[in-house]
């Protein structure tokens, strides 16, 4: 029942409980009373004619006026009726001197709204007040737009104008920081450009429903197992690779040789697998008699200290000898290998060393 007072309905018009409410009340009583006939929303702007009053309201006067007069008198007490009834009692006690429908209206506006001077305060107040609008703290998405429609509201109903694009930035403004990277996607695409206040609010209060319905999501249980590809599906282990494994062979000095002679007792062979537990493995070739290629200088190996050997890792692993991933090379052929061939070998380990 408060609701329908408040809002009216097809035979009563919408109450006004409060001054406050004036502003919204307003627009509301104009389009009822514009539903009942415009004729009777001209009542509200335009003065009777007391004459009129008076012969109407004698029923001896009344019968000599003329059908016209009589339609003016008939149409302004039914005007002046609907603004009556839409008065709340306490409201329209203060304004019971007013007789007619336009003496009434203008006293009520001027008690809510002021004279010209008040309502150019209420303007600026209102101005302020949009251009500062920001999020209050813990105020969610609905209470902001809500409270802004109404600010909105008020401004229409003093008369305070703002373009479409004013609105949509300064409601994009007032938003916590939480919106910035959805507000960033919105203006890099334009279209904070092309759309009003009321579809960028609904375009917000989607996304806050599709970020609550993620939250609300349960945790499904992952089986990596299905797309790994791993034989019957339920081993719960990752397949090994099927590449080969890279491996690394370096030649080191291990002795001092006294001649000019290529002596490959003297090298050491270390071999690395990158998954072995040792990261260095020694192969000792047998000693063969071999004429030393040009890019090996004899004088450098003269300087050389005994037991100088070239290794990754620890140091603690040199003497590591029974480890499964050692592979052992036959190195019997090395007097047959020319010395362009060893340049090229030699080349292509320095770089995977470099590497």
């Amino acid at each position: 029942m408060q609701n329908d007072s408040e809002t009216g309905t097809s035979t009563k018009p919408p109450k006004l409980n409060h001054i406050n409410d004036w502003g919204w009340w307003k627009e509301r009583l104009r389009t009822y009373v514009q539903g009942q006939g415009q004729d009777l929303w001209m009542c509200f702007f335009t003065a009777f004619d007391n004459d009129l009053e008076v012969a109407g309201s004698n029923p001896t006067t009344y019968s000599t006026m003329s059908d016209d007069d009589k339609k003016k008198f008939e149409l302004e007490k039914r005007a002046f009726m609907i603004l009556t009834q839409a008065l709340h009692r306490d409201i329209y006690h203060q304004f019971v001197y007013c007789t007619t429908t336009k003496s009434l209206w203008d006293m009520l506006t001027l008690r809510c709204e002021g004279n010209a001077q008040s309502r150019k305060i209420k303007q600026e107040l209102l101005k302020k007040e949009f251009e500062g609008f920001t999020c209050m703290e813990n105020e969610t998405l609905a209470e902001l737009s809500t409270r802004f429609h109404h600010l909105l509201s008020e401004m229409f109903a003093f008369r305070v104008t703002a373009t479409p694009q004013e609105m949509v930035q300064r409601f994009a403004d007032s938003l916590p920081a939480k919106w910035s990277s959805f507000l960033e996607i919105l203006k890099q695409n334009g279209v904070l450009d092309t759309i009003t206040v009321y579809e960028l609010i609904q375009k917000l209060e989607n996304k806050d429903v599709e970020e609550k319905l993620k939250a609300k999501r349960t945790l499904t249980p992952q089986n990596p197992e299905m797309y790994y590809g791993i034989a019957g599906g339920i081993s719960g282990e990752k397949p090994d690779s099927q590449h080969a494994k890279l491996q690394t062979a370096f030649i080191s000095n291990t002795g001092l040789s006294t001649t000019n002679q290529f002596d490959p007792s003297a090298y050491t062979m270390m071999y690395s697998r990158p998954d072995s537990s040792s990261q260095q493995q020694y192969v000792q070739p047998t000693a063969q008699q071999f004429t030393p290629p040009p890019f090996l200088d004899p004088s450098r190996a003269q300087q050389q200290q005994p037991q100088q050997q070239g290794f990754y890792g620890s140091s603690s692993n040199f003497q590591a000898t029974s480890n499964p991933n050692t592979v052992r090379l036959d190195t019997s052929n090395f007097s047959k290998v020319s010395v362009e061939i060893a340049k090229e070998h030699m080349e292509m380990l320095n770089t995977l060393v470099s590497a």
